[in-house]
């Protein structure tokens, strides 16, 4: 009878422990699901009244985020921005225009409402191409950015956005991504259409000039306005020029090129001149005959770099370092400042008028020597030879000013497509053409360099077996293991 009465009892006592156990846990489910959904509407809620506010750009570069420097444009703008992709929105686009979406959205949110974004599809509605640009002012490309601010307007392309390693794609297909300029060209389309007063620069384009994609690019995004001409089209340098850029010719000038220019430099005309000295280095006396009244003279001698410690490599001293000098365009001096290769020298003509000024602007070493014509037998004396120079002619009512650069690694898109623009040539020549049009101190919009994770040699192939079969096998099963020890564990607690 007393056992009967002890099972009972057990009895009475299981069901009371089933039922503490099934109501914790059902309590236990019944808690995660109601974090679960509080967790989900406070997120709804949280996104919607706050999402564009609290947001952190956590990619390396900051790639969806806009700097300081955009930043304080878009604080002091006045007028209202429309940027328009002329795309689709979906998933699709969301992806391959990753890099422009969200920095886009971070636009609007820190432009108190000056920009407004949107996406139209041109094949879908072609009528957004009429009434974007009435005019037909440019032809827009489908999947580009119209930046675009009362009648004016911009197109950025995600092409000129993206520079890319040219040596690996050509020798593996693989598209190796360097440096990213959205944001530079995006802020740069918008300092574009909102300015009242742009600095005008052209490039000459009919004297074979080599092109400047780059540095167009860099001028046209920081406060100016650039053109290409022809001085056969032209009869004078336009009133409205701040600066003639000569980059890199392939001829000399012809006479009445010489005219004009004279006449543009003692109208007090700003000019620059870019050359540098390679095997088919030639002659330049129209332009030289410029230069001339200027005090300056590009000579037809190689510079060539005897200090070792500035030299690229030891056999050849075509290719160095330089130093920047102090002056008017540079307020120190700075060793070792600039890299230059095939340099030209640069030398002061005889035309010594109290009222031409001229001064280095990069020279070499004081071991340098210049060969004459690029022949090592014709070496002449060491010293600081001039790489680049400045000039100001006084003599006119508005002084004239210019800058020789006899080495194209400041500007030429090779150099730059390797070194991005963001280096400190780019930088330099951006502060020349700064100080020659009397361009208030500004910040160059830097683009973001992507750091390179090429390995330098691979695991071998019993290396990659075992971490292989560590990663696919070995670590899952450890760790059901120790889930099946722990629940079993717990199971008698």
């Amino acid at each position: 009878m007393s056992n009967v009465i002890k099972d009972n009892k057990a009895k009475k006592e299981s069901k009371g422990i089933d039922k503490r156990s099934l109501s914790l846990r059902l309590f236990s489910v019944g808690s995660v699901i109601a974090i679960i959904a509080i967790l989900i509407v406070v997120n709804i809620l949280f996104d919607s009244v706050l999402g564009n506010v609290l947001k952190w750009d956590l990619t390396q570069n900051q790639n969806n985020s806009i700097g300081d420097i955009s930043k304080g444009i878009l604080s002091q703008m006045e007028k209202d921005v429309e940027i328009v992709g002329l795309f689709e929105l979906n998933d699709g686009t969301k992806q391959q225009y990753k890099d422009f979406i969200l920095l886009l959205e971070d636009y609007e949110a820190q432009s108190g409402g000056r920009v407004k974004v949107r996406y139209v599809d041109p094949q879908k509605y072609p009528s957004i191409i009429k009434d974007l640009d009435p005019n037909g002012t440019l032809i827009p490309d489908a999947g580009a950015f119209i930046v675009k601010s009362g009648d004016r307007l911009r197109q950025v392309t995600p092409e000129e956005c993206f520079t890319i390693d040219e040596q690996t794609y050509y020798s593996t297909g693989m598209l190796n991504v360097l440096s990213n300029s959205v944001e530079m060209n995006l802020t740069g389309a918008i300092q574009s259409v909102t300015s009242d007063s742009l600095f005008k620069v052209l490039f000459t384009t009919n004297h074979g000039e080599q092109s400047a994609v780059q540095i167009t690019s860099l001028l046209r995004n920081n406060g100016f306005a650039v053109e290409e001409v022809s001085t056969m089209s032209i009869e004078k340098i336009p009133d409205d020029c701040s600066l003639v850029v000569i980059h890199l010719p392939g001829t000399d000038l012809s006479k009445q090129d010489v005219a004009m220019f004279t006449d543009y430099l003692e109208a007090g005309g700003n000019l620059v001149v870019v050359t540098d000295f390679t095997a088919q280095s030639i002659s330049l006396p129209n332009l030289n005959e410029v230069l001339h009244t200027m005090n300056l003279n590009i000579t037809d001698s190689l510079v060539s770099e005897n200090n070792m410690d500035y030299r690229f490599q030891a056999t050849s001293g075509y290719g160095s370092y330089a130093n920047v000098k102090q002056g008017s365009i540079s307020d120190a001096d700075v060793d070792q400042a600039i890299l230059s290769a095939y340099n030209r020298g640069i030398s002061v003509f005889d035309n010594p008028k109290a009222y031409i000024a001229t001064e280095p602007l990069i020279t070499s070493s004081y071991n340098a020597v210049l060969e004459e014509n690029g022949d090592p037998t014709k070496a002449g004396v060491e010293g600081a030879q001039n790489i680049a120079m400045y000039s100001k002619n006084a003599f006119g009512a508005v002084p004239g000013e210019a800058v020789v650069i006899g080495t194209s690694y400041l500007t030429s898109d090779s150099f730059i497509e390797n070194f991005s623009l963001n280096h400190q040539n780019v930088t330099f020549f951006y502060t020349i053409v700064k100080k020659l049009v009397g361009m208030e101190s500004t910040v160059q919009i830097p683009v973001k360099e992507y750091p390179s994770f090429t390995l330098s040699s691979f695991p071998s192939a019993n290396t990659q077996t075992i971490i292989s079969v560590l990663l696919i096998a070995v670590i899952p099963l450890a760790l059901i293991v120790t889930s099946i020890v722990v629940y079993r564990k717990r199971k008698h607690l």
